[in-house]
């Protein structure tokens, strides 16, 4: 009898104990996974690689491990390797669908980075098949094309940019390169071309912004001499840019100078209730955000001398590519201030309670702010690639909304809120599009992309 319960008390210890193994274990394959998942949120790709590689010697072909190791491969642009390991990670997890998704939306992407769209679209239907979930349909539109209904509205073979609405929404103004110079038109949601607004032939003339007084356009000017920028992402305080800002009539083509060819005094954008513009300067060493009160003055009338421009910002770093919140007393930035990546930041404009809009491990450049101010477009380099993305104006719910071939850049919206004008060089040349925010692409859309 003694006997007997010694064998039960033994086999039962062994059990426990094998048990207990196993709890141990999984706890520690579990840590392993969570610790790699935070080394890469941090961008130590090569300290996850390590953690990783006798992990899943050891592991039972685990899924989420040849996850975060294809992540960590993509991460360091070894992209035949991350492939392998997205490849991995879908085969063994038949089990789990989502998980399944997640890796083969992966090897998408990845084989998007380095332009394999035969390959990328044969596995993103695959997924398309085998759900309904509304959130992956919406990652499978972000990876296959744009994700409202767009049209081009320039297709002359120079570049054309720096779309900026009326107050009304009717028509767009824009610089073009179609001459010997870059000269600013005006064109209707068609894209026929009203008018010319511009005649300086001696002069590369961009970045148009409407005035509350909706028959002048505020723009930058440069000397033809120096450098052409046609395509501005986000400028630098060393740059040697001399520009200055004019304001035309856009019916008798008066113009007066507002701010006189300086060290790079650019990139102005109004606020169109009122006469209000921010801009960016580095006439003090480095790029600093700046603005421009012309409320209440005679628009043909203004003497340069008798302007008094008031700086907002006061860093170390460049800070550029400003735009107005619908409040007028609050705007949205660029800044350098973080070595490695450019951010969004927000500021009123008295240069108090300076906020990191989105902090995130990716360039973004551009910003736009919707005119009822919940979303804000903007420009992120991501993928080896420049697509215009969306965002909440409370930091949540980021989508991209532009994709496939060519960079997409300087989104602007209308005031009326249904367009999102942007330029795009997918047509080799850079020409401005547009979009209609109330016309989102559909499964039907879906399936004749993939095909």
């Amino acid at each position: 009898m003694i006997k007997i319960i010694s064998q039960k008390l033994v086999r039962s210890i062994y059990l426990l104990n094998s048990f207990l193994f196993i709890l141990i274990l999984l706890g520690c394959n579990s840590n392993t996974l969570k610790h790699s998942e935070k080394l890469l949120s941090n961008g130590e790709s090569y300290k996850a690689i390590e953690l990783l590689l006798p992990y899943i010697e050891e592991s039972d072909n685990d899924p989420n491990a040849y996850m975060l190791l294809g992540r960590a491969y993509k991460q360091l642009g070894r992209y035949n390797e991350a492939v392998q390991q997205f490849q991995k990670s879908s085969l063994y997890s038949s089990g789990k669908p989502l998980l399944r998704i997640e890796a083969r939306l992966e090897l998408a992407r990845t084989f998007l980075i380095y332009g394999d769209r035969d390959s990328a679209f044969k596995v993103l239907k695959l997924i398309f098949v085998s759900t309904t979930d509304e959130k992956i349909i919406q990652q499978i539109i972000e990876l296959v094309g744009d994700s409202f209904h767009t049209k081009q509205l320039t297709h002359h073979n120079s570049d054309n940019y720096s779309p900026s609405f009326s107050p009304d929404s009717n028509q767009i103004a824009f610089a073009s390169f179609r001459g010997d110079n870059s000269e600013i038109y005006l064109m209707d949601l068609n894209g026929r071309i009203i008018r010319r607004v511009t005649y300086s032939s001696d002069f590369n003339d961009s970045s148009p912004t409407y005035l509350k007084s909706t028959d002048y356009l505020f723009y930058s000017s440069e000397p033809k001499s120096s450098r052409e920028v046609k395509i501005l992402i986000h400028s630098s305080g060393s740059t040697p840019i001399y520009t200055g800002f004019n304001i035309t009539h856009i019916y008798n083509k008066n113009t007066v100078s507002v701010i006189p060819i300086s060290f790079g005094a650019r990139v102005p954008r109004s606020s169109l209730s009122s006469n209000r513009v921010v801009y960016e300067s580095n006439t003090d060493g480095n790029l600093e955000l700046y603005l421009l009160d012309l409320d209440g003055l005679d628009l043909t009338k203004i003497k340069s001398e008798s302007i008094n421009p008031t700086r907002i910002t006061n860093s170390e770093s460049d800070e550029g590519s400003p735009a107005f919140f619908p409040n007028n007393e609050k705007i949205i930035f660029v800044s350098s201030r973080n070595e490695s990546v450019n951010q969004l930041y927000t500021i009123s404009i008295d240069g108090t309670n300076e906020q990191h809009f989105n902090p995130n491990p990716y360039d973004c450049y551009n910003p736009s702010v919707s005119p009822d101010g919940k979303s804000i477009a903007f420009v992120s380099a991501r993928d080896a690639d420049w697509e215009i993305y969306m965002i909440d104006s409370n930091g949540k719910n980021e989508r991209k909304i532009t994709s496939g071939i060519g960079r997409s850049i300087q989104p602007t919206f209308s005031p009326d809120g249904k367009y999102l004008a942007f330029v795009s060089d997918r047509t080799d040349t850079f020409q401005i599009y547009l979009m209609d925010l109330n016309q989102p692409k559909t499964r039907k859309d879906i399936v004749t992309l993939l095909r």
